[in-house]
This record gives C-alpha cells, sequence and structure tokens, in this order.
C-alpha cells in the first residue's frame, strides 16, 4: 500500500492534477493541490542544488544564471525525473550538448567522473614498489585489472584546465583513486588503449603483448598507469 501510494504521489508531482487519483487524499481538492504544490517545489529545489553541488566548476564557467536556466529546464525531463538526488546529474552532461558550450559540456563530464571515482569500490592499487625486484617472469605473470575507481574522460576543450592549469592541452584526461583522493591525470592514447584493454583480469604480458599490436613500447604506458593508481592486482596467474 505504501508503495502503491508513494507512486501515486510522485505521479501526481511529476504529471500534474490530472494525475492524481481521487482515493489517494481525504479533504477539499484545492487544499490538497496546493500541498502537493509546496511538496513538488521542495522537491525541485533540492534537485537544483543537488546539481549545483555537483557541477560547481560548470555553473563557475556558465555564471550562475545560466547554469540555473539550463538546470531547471533539465530537472523538467522525464530522465531527471526518474532519478534520485544522488544520481540526478549522471545524463546532465549529455544533455547539455547543443546548449551549452563545449567546455561547460566538458566541465560536467569530468565532474560527474570525478564522483563516480570517489563513490567508487575501494581497493588497493598496484604501485610500482609492489614490482620492484621481481624476476621477470614472475612480472609477466601477474593478473592485473583497471582499479575500480579510474575513469577516463574525453574532451574536446581545454576544460582541464579548470581543474589544473598544466592539463589545458589534455583531451583524455584519466581520473584515479588509489588512495583517499581523487586525481586527475592528462593521458596518452597508449595508455587510454592499455586501460581499456585492462576491463578485466589477465596477466601482465597478455596486456603487453594486445597493446603493443597498436602501441609500440607499450610498456611505458603501463607503467604510468601503475605509477597513477591506475590498475590492481589479482593472485598471480595459475
Amino acid at each position: 500500500m505504501l508503495e502503491r501510494d508513494q507512486a501515486a504521489i510522485a505521479a501526481a508531482i511529476n504529471g500534474g492534477p490530472d494525475h492524481l487519483p481521487d482515493w489517494l487524499f481525504a479533504g477539499d481538492p484545492a487544499q490538497i493541490l496546493r500541498g502537493l504544490r509546496v511538496h513538488a517545489n521542495t522537491i525541485s529545489h533540492a534537485r537544483l542544488v543537488a546539481l549545483e553541488e555537483t557541477f560547481p566548476l560548470c555553473r563557475d564557467l556558465l555564471g550562475v544564471e545560466t547554469f540555473n536556466r539550463l538546470s531547471r529546464h533539465y530537472v523538467e525531463t522525464n530522465g531527471a525525473r526518474r532519478r534520485a538526488l544522488a544520481d540526478i546529474g549522471a545524463g546532465f552532461a549529455d544533455w547539455l550538448r547543443g546548449k551549452a558550450p563545449p567546455p561547460a559540456q566538458d566541465l560536467a563530464r569530468i565532474e560527474w567522473a570525478w564522483l563516480e571515482c570517489y563513490h567508487a569500490a575501494d581497493a588497493p592499487a598496484l604501485t610500482l614498489a609492489e614490482l620492484a625486484g621481481q624476476s621477470e617472469a614472475a612480472l609477466l605473470s601477474l593478473a592485473v585489472r583497471r582499479h575500480p575507481a579510474a575513469r577516463i574522460v574525453r574532451l574536446s576543450s581545454d576544460a582541464a584546465a579548470a581543474l589544473d592549469p598544466a592539463l589545458a592541452a589534455a583531451r583524455l584526461v584519466l581520473l584515479a583513486r588509489p588512495d583517499a583522493e581523487v586525481r586527475v591525470h592528462a593521458l596518452a592514447p597508449a595508455e587510454a588503449a592499455a586501460l581499456a584493454l585492462a576491463d578485466d583480469f589477465g596477466p601482465l604480458r597478455n596486456l603487453i603483448a594486445l597493446l603493443a599490436e597498436k602501441h609500440p613500447g607499450g610498456g611505458a604506458a603501463i607503467a604510468s598507469l601503475i605509477a597513477a593508481g591506475a590498475l590492481e592486482m589479482a593472485q598471480e596467474e595459475g
């Protein structure tokens, strides 16, 4: 009964008075609608605040007035209405396409990836120190894969400079959380390819061999990913 009533209230808030069933509330219809209107305004405000807190850099770039106008339009879309507050920004960057300049879209992508990275599952990242002193055979047999927090964002502008001026030329960025802090790195194409190949556990030798087909000398790219905390290690092969 509770789930039925909650669904009916949500339908009335999202769809308007025509979606309010007669059996849901007792009392004066005008008073019921006023109460629902207050509740809807509270929810709408919470959604706007959630977007502001999720995309502060994007808001700074666009300006508060423009960002708020776009946010109000976004929260009225069906996709946004169906999302929980913690997840309401998941489609915002794509929704901005054609409505905001490319740097704003890129910043929204980075900021959402930052949140995904921050909230990803905990796992110890593979470090270069763990590889020191191992024999070549032992090193190549190590089973590795992408760390659960690692995210790649492709950019069409210099938006990453808002995080760090040194990233102004980056068109691929890596977000990694080897410890408690999210870190952002410029990413080379070979490094992006290596991370894509490392989605599943596999011995390091296989990753190097697959990467070498299109990126000779890919070992350096793998070393860069390890240094950034973008890979994790499983048990040795076999």
